[in-house]
């Protein structure tokens, strides 16, 4: 089948050939330094050590056989560790570091912990997300945190396993992990330009199951908060002003036959919703669709991400996309993330599962800047002459405006 430059009509499931975009499992990945609290071990000018909060440049080190190099500037500290997960001190020439960075001129010195760091520089991530839209960060997430979320998800090696009935972020701390993984929140606050960000929906692990050829399918669509193709949240472009971003981990090996998003990379520019010739899901969500006309686009015109486990898909959230099709007897795990402004009303209310995650194990197996970084992307505040709120649902409003919607046409 030809696809036009314009629009496609929908396909059958033999014209599924998306152009495939592989991401490779890197051979070589950057390391931190932590603190007790989580923070990251820094230098900004190559010659003196703090600690900060976040992850960019300054904190990215890289093994060398008696200790660590700084990426950037070439700092070099000595270490009697550089073993994954091992905790070691660290000394400055012939003085040892402390807990702030500072040298600790006699006083004991401080352990740091030898974190997985990414495979590249965050600023070149950042250059390419700015340039493209789009940003693959492969293998991301420590082999533990992987194995973790396949686990919570009954995926991969835990295909068997019953699902337990409780919010994944109060199930293990890998889902912490996940959500605040420092890199994509970083290139989140940077490309969205602001360091008040939210999550738009609770962390939840999916487990796309084979398709049986009958049932209806997602169609194309641009994602939360501007829903063009499912629904137009936000029916005018935004312009420079970037209202969204979606995170895709791959808890499983992402591939074209198990169910890997497809895309329309660089659709983001346009500013417009997908063509509805390609499928939209305000139509192929309707029962009876797929019978009738047939799958979304899956043609060459469009792109499949392949991506082995552990890596994250950030993306600008107005990219044209829709799920794959498993063709696969495995199920393929995936958290599909929204990621907002703060001053955007979320997608749904996130209270409820961050006071499940406040009373769970997980909570007490995160570090300190870890609790801190979940608390922040998952309540929302109104702040205002009357001082600072949290904002959640109101049971009793809640009933009463659904069942005014249940008894009019319009809910204007």
């Amino acid at each position: 089948m030809t696809v036009p430059a314009n629009g496609a009509s929908t396909t059958k499931a033999s014209e599924y050939d998306p152009r495939v975009v592989a991401v490779t499992r890197p051979e070589h990945h950057f390391s931190y330094l932590s603190d007790d609290n989580g923070d990251w071990l820094a230098t900004t000018d190559g010659k003196t050590l703090e600690v900060q909060g976040h992850v960019d440049d300054a904190v990215i080190w890289d093994v060398r056989e008696d200790g660590f190099e700084h990426a950037t500037s070439g700092l070099r500290l000595r270490s009697d560790a550089t073993t994954l997960d091992s905790t070691t001190t660290l000394r400055l020439g012939n003085a040892t570091v402390a807990a702030d960075g500072s040298l600790a001129n006699g006083a004991p010195p401080a352990t740091f912990r030898i974190g997985h760091g990414p495979e590249r520089l965050p600023s070149e991530y950042l250059a390419t997300l700015n340039k493209e839209g789009w940003v693959s960060l492969p293998c991301i997430l420590p082999p533990s945190v992987v194995d973790g979320l396949q686990r919570v998800g009954c995926v991969d090696a835990y295909a068997d396993r019953e699902p337990v009935r409780q919010t994944p972020l109060a199930q293990d701390s890998a889902v912490a992990k996940a959500t605040i993984e420092p890199v994509s929140l970083w290139l989140t606050r940077e490309y969205m330009r602001t360091r008040d960000i939210r999550l738009g929906h609770s962390p939840g692990i999916s487990a796309l199951t084979r398709d049986d050829g009958k049932r209806e399918v997602q169609g194309w669509h641009n994602d939360f908060p501007y829903l063009w193709g499912t629904g137009d949240r936000i029916p005018v472009p935004s312009g420079d002003l970037v209202l969204g971003m979606q995170r895709n981990t791959c808890v499983s090996d992402f591939t074209k036959e198990n169910g890997a998003t497809l895309f329309k990379l660089g659709s983001h520019t346009s500013d417009t919703p997908p063509p509805r010739e390609w499928g939209i899901s305000t139509d192929t969500y309707r029962k009876g669709h797929r019978a009738e006309s047939g799958l979304p686009y899956a043609g060459p015109e469009a792109d499949v991400i392949e991506a082995p486990a552990g890596t994250i898909v950030l993306y600008d959230a107005r990219t044209w996309h829709r799920a794959g099709m498993n063709q696969t007897d495995g199920k393929r795990g995936a958290i599909i993330q929204a990621i907002i402004p703060g001053f955007i009303v979320p997608f749904m209310d996130t209270s409820g599962t961050y006071k499940a995650f406040l009373e769970s194990d997980a909570y007490r197996q995160v570090t300190a800047r870890e609790r801190k970084e979940v608390e922040k992307l998952m309540i929302h505040r109104i702040a205002g002459p009357a001082g600072l709120f949290a904002i959640g649902i109101d049971r009793e409003l809640t009933e009463r405006v659904r069942e005014q919607a249940a008894a009019s046409r319009s809910v204007y």
